[in-house]
Order: C-alpha cells, then sequence, then structure tokens
C-alpha cells in the first residue's frame, strides 16, 4: 500500500504502483484540475507540486508519491479564491474553446518565480 497527502488529506493506493499519478489524481480523486495534454510531459499542463517541488504528474508514477505530499490546483485555496486558481478561471472565460495546455501547468501551485524548463536533448 502506498500512502502520502494529496491537497492535505492522506490517501492510501492499493493499486498499481505504476500508474500515472496523473491518472490517480483524476481517476480516482475526480481532481480533474490537473489535465492530460501531451503524456510525454513535455507541456506542462499535468504538472502537480511533489513535496513543493513542480513534476510532470503524467510521467511519475503514484509509487513516487509514497510518504510525500502531492498539491494539485484545487489544493491552493478550498474556496477557489487562490490567485492561481482565479487567473486559471478568467483565462478559460474568456478563451472558451481553445486548449491553454501550459496554464495550469506552469503554475498550479507555484507562488514564487518560474522554475526554468529545459527541452530533452
Amino acid at each position: 500500500m502506498i500512502r502520502f497527502r494529496v491537497n492535505g488529506e492522506q490517501r492510501d493506493w492499493d493499486g498499481d504502483p505504476a500508474l500515472p499519478l496523473l491518472w490517480y489524481l483524476r481517476d480516482e480523486l475526480a481532481l480533474t484540475g490537473t489535465k492530460f495534454g501531451c503524456g510525454i510531459a513535455a507541456c506542462g499542463a499535468c504538472t502537480v507540486h511533489l513535496d513543493g517541488e513542480a513534476i510532470r504528474a503524467c510521467v511519475t508514477p503514484v509509487s513516487s508519491a509514497a510518504g510525500k505530499r502531492v498539491t494539485t490546483i484545487e489544493g491552493l485555496s478550498r474556496e477557489g479564491d487562490h490567485p492561481v486558481q482565479r487567473a486559471w478561471r478568467d483565462a478559460r472565460s474568456a478563451f472558451r474553446g481553445w486548449t491553454w495546455r501550459w496554464m495550469p501547468g506552469s503554475s498550479p501551485t507555484r507562488t514564487g518565480p518560474a522554475p526554468r524548463w529545459r527541452a530533452p536533448r
């Protein structure tokens, strides 16, 4: 059994330890703010924080979360009033129909300076 915290709540997972964290969050917990984009960790739509470090949930197995804290965009504020949540909601309203894969992944849980991502070589 894998035990970890998601948005402050303890969770136990007794399923496939290789399941991508993205699908655990979306399918098991119905936390759909974390998006599927490319499936290869390139677009950032699936970015969450694991113990405060930005990771790509589409390529991170649930087993990597053992004993750690996962924070999704929903975990920033239960009321939905965190500046990042408001900005994402406003952007989605202004650009309904567009796919802004980079936006939730670029800053779902960040409050400091933007991370510097490097393209795979």
